[in-house]
């Protein structure tokens, strides 16, 4: 919970601990966060990780203490995995101890809908009440830091760290997050999985990345405020969102979806529509699932602040009239527009393509000729210079999917500061089509480029991130690449 004499420099420590302490360790369960131990051993944090349990005097080769009290180091962060009747006793040790952030694991708390689950929650509260020690969850994993390897799941595969930070209600939403972000290299810098958010909460880490320097964009999964208010929430949002983009992927939004993430995470109901309208106030972007939930954690990624659209006019330039006509319509019905290429434009590239079965007013249909990659790449030329396009739309076909047809069109793509996406919509049927482009996704990591495998996403991704640059430019928020 969020207070004004709250020194949020503090989660420095969280982010970056020097010793940890993991109460509840055990050699013979594998289960829970006990599948994360043995990846401590091979971290930075080998020597400074300390198991906790009475029961054993060794684990995995580490000295294990009886309890907190007992460690003879100072300790940044406990995390404790124990069954819930343990806690209030091992969290007032923590605090005796002097332990800044204690991370609960454990579930069996308020979304067990059970009145001792929310009795022992009020418990934990009043502990820590007036003391120097903050509660992480309970029912969570904990921080991340992409810099050092600090996770919550060590399984996971990581890529280069970047500006990307993310808090979420559900650990399993981040582990996954994760792995989608080393697969489609989305790069992370900080991270938090807390649960019921029985007392930090999103507040508290939307204040936090948005004081962040190397924090550039900010996701979200949210089931409930926790242990915040709507009016916290919303104010701090409104503060956030018009120097960061901040994406929400609200879940629970349906009767039967918020049923669910009552037994989830004790969320107690909220109507979508309340999420919508804060959305619309501050700026800040709600999407419904999780395919639109990376997809637009990507496009701001990659977009935000260096190529930002004057408008929401689109630019497609692909060989095929009927691609054209899927293209135009998917991105016309997600509230962008398609609009004719000026006169000097078209007359450009009529003077590249034939006269038959071909459109040079946009969408550009560039017919049988359009398969030459040097008159494809000409007729992108010509586009991105047209004064009536804002973001430039190019769905590629099979016979496009090399490593030298895109070298050649990322060229072209550094050369504007338009918003520039390629959209590889046949990949996923095609297997052979997938061994293929390995090597170009490669490429395209390496450049940094946007790119999707379905057109609507492709769509959905741009409107959001229209609808964010108009927000801020309709309040006269200052767009800059000092982020």
């Amino acid at each position: 919970m969020a207070t004004e004499d709250f020194n949020f420099d503090k989660f420095d420590t969280l982010f970056h601990p020097q010793h940890i302490a993991f109460v509840g360790a055990s050699e013979k369960s594998r289960f829970g966060a006990m599948l994360y131990l043995p990846a401590f051993q091979d971290s930075k944090w080998a020597d400074t990780f300390y198991p906790v349990n009475p029961k054993y005097e060794k684990v995995l080769d580490w000295t294990c203490y009886p309890s907190v009290l007992d460690i003879p180091f100072p300790i940044d962060t406990a995390y404790i995995s124990v069954k819930t009747k343990y806690i209030p006793a091992i969290l007032k040790e923590c605090i005796q101890r002097e332990i800044p952030w204690v991370v609960i694991f454990a579930s069996g708390f308020s979304e067990t809908g059970d009145s001792s689950g929310l009795k022992l929650e009020q418990e934990l509260k009043q502990i820590i009440k007036g003391t120097n020690t903050r509660i992480i969850g309970p029912n969570c994993l904990g921080p991340y830091n992409a810099t050092e390897g600090m996770a919550f799941t060590f399984s996971a595969k990581h890529n280069t760290s970047g500006s990307i930070s993310f808090m979420s209600q559900s650990g399993g939403h981040m582990t996954h997050l994760l792995d989608v972000g080393y697969n489609r290299d989305l790069r992370y810098r900080y991270g938090v999985s807390f649960g019921n958010q029985l007392d930090l909460n999103c507040v508290d880490f939307l204040k936090h990345f948005r004081s962040d320097s190397t924090t550039h964009v900010i996701s979200a999964y949210l089931e409930s405020f926790g242990s915040a208010t709507g009016s916290d929430f919303f104010l701090e949002l409104k503060k956030t969102a018009k120097v960061k983009p901040v994406i929400i992927w609200k879940g629970g939004y349906t009767n039967d979806g918020s049923r669910a993430a009552f037994s989830h995470t004790g969320a107690i109901v909220s109507d979508l529509r309340l999420w919508q309208s804060m959305a619309k106030q501050t700026g800040a972007i709600i999407v419904k699932d999780n395919e639109e939930f990376w997809n637009a954690m990507k496009t701001f990624e990659l977009l935000f602040p260096r190529h930002i659209p004057d408008g929401r006019n689109i630019g497609i330039i692909t060989p095929g009239g009927g691609s054209c006509v899927n293209t135009t319509d998917l991105f016309c019905s997600h509230n962008l527009k398609i609009p004719e290429l000026t006169l000097e434009s078209q007359k450009k590239i009529s003077e590249i393509l034939p006269y038959e079965n071909v459109n040079v007013r946009n969408p550009i249909d560039l017919g049988a000729l359009g398969f030459v990659v040097d008159v494809f790449s000409k007729c992108i030329e010509i586009v991105i210079e047209d004064i009536n396009i804002d973001v430039i739309v190019i769905p590629l076909w099979p016979q496009f999917i090399y490593n030298h047809v895109f070298k050649r069109m990322i060229k072209i793509q550094k050369s504007t500061s338009k918003p520039f996406v390629f959209c590889m919509p046949s990949i996923v049927d095609s297997s052979d089509l997938r061994t293929r482009f390995s090597s170009v996704q490669k490429i395209l990591h390496e450049e940094r480029v946007l790119y999707f495998f379905s057109l609507r996403d492709a769509a959905i991704s741009i409107s959001f991130y229209c609808d964010y640059i108009e927000f801020l430019k309709s309040h006269n928020y200052n767009i800059s690449n000092e982020n």
